[in-house]
């Protein structure tokens, strides 16, 4: 009787997760440009209200994206991973955990930015760690330059914030002051106080590797 009673709850476990995935799985929850094209977003639509919208450019795993959702279930959450394996990972894990507060957008986030999200529409930027793409001729391809940074701006509700982090001191040093011409901004080294936000903090935390941040205001 016991195995027959453990055995049904398993299965409507089962199903619960399956019925959260197919869910989470539709387009209106994981957002391919590939598929729907690069078309303004309605984020009342999209989210079925108007709370604040949190915007996380390079969501990795999803260890920042996941733990704010979870802890704040009235804001919405925007999660953009180019890596497709990646971003699988994060849409298993928000489908396991049963959160409806976020969306993921698998692309490059520039793109992104420039063409689906609308004037005014995001309270908070978050970029942590992204690739510092250190070869010269590579640099354009960093999210930290002027033509992202204007449409961060666009997009950034009045009032709006944003915190850019990373372990590459000269990726630091040359996104700063970029920063500092479009934002009101704030230059700080995170501390033991600071709880790591990423997979990627705590890692390099732990390896002794220094961390830079500029936090920036609309």
């Amino acid at each position: 009787m016991r195995d027959c009673f453990a055995k049904r709850v398993a299965h409507a476990s089962q199903f619960r997760l399956f019925r959260m995935m197919r869910r989470v799985n539709d387009p209106q929850f994981v957002i391919d440009p590939r598929h729907s094209g690069f078309v303004r977003l309605d984020l009342a639509e999209l989210f079925g209200n108007d709370r604040r919208v949190v915007l996380e450019i390079g969501s990795g795993k999803g260890r920042f994206l996941i733990a704010e959702a979870t802890s704040q279930p009235d804001v919405n959450f925007i999660g953009i991973e180019k890596s497709l394996h990646y971003h699988r990972v994060i849409r298993d894990r928000v489908a396991k955990r049963g959160l409806t507060n976020i969306r993921l957008i698998n692309h490059d986030a520039f793109l992104v930015l420039r063409d689906m999200l609308p004037d005014a529409s995001i309270d908070e930027i978050h970029i942590y760690f992204p690739d510092p793409w250190p070869r010269k001729r590579e640099q354009k391809r960093r999210i930290i330059r002027s033509e992202a940074l204007t449409e961060m701006k666009r997009v950034l509700v009045p009032g709006g914030s944003g915190i850019y982090v990373t372990d590459h001191r000269e990726y630091y040093e040359g996104a700063a002051p970029v920063i500092e011409s479009f934002f009101r901004s704030e230059r700080r080294i995170p501390t033991a106080d600071d709880p790591p936000r990423t997979n990627y903090e705590a890692k390099y935390r732990e390896e002794g590797r220094e961390i830079f941040e500029v936090r920036f205001l609309k």
